[in-house]
């Protein structure tokens, strides 16, 4: 019983200290207004987002007008696309988690995922 109250603290304090209860739904506009590192709304629409299947083959153009321009960065120079979504969601979060897109030859999405730095 002692371990079950323990498990159940902690994951409410999870949620609560990273802002991710519950998954809210993906919104084009609120994605594209995040402007600052402390505004936790992409993170918390990232799994509605991936689960909605929106970004398969997308072209860049329409990758763009869904998510706006990338984020600026340094980080991830391989991928065509990068996105930073926010502090990583743990319960002592060190890194950011971004999201990844590429591009085929054809200029549509075939590849997406959400990384650490």
């Amino acid at each position: 019983m002692g371990l079950l109250v323990v498990f159940l603290a902690s994951t409410i304090t999870y949620g609560f200290k990273t802002g991710h209860l519950p998954v809210r739904p993906f919104d084009s506009d609120r994605w594209k207004r995040v402007e600052r590192v402390d505004d936790h709304a992409r993170i918390r629409m990232i799994e509605h987002l991936l689960w909605s299947g929106k970004l398969d083959g997308l072209s860049r153009g329409e990758l763009v007008a869904l998510l706006g321009p990338p984020s600026d960065t340094a980080y991830f120079r391989e991928h065509d696309y990068v996105y930073r979504l926010g502090d990583e969601r743990s319960l002592f979060s060190i890194d950011s988690e971004w999201l990844v897109l590429d591009v085929d030859a054809s200029g549509r999405v075939s590849r997406y995922e959400v990384v650490r730095d």
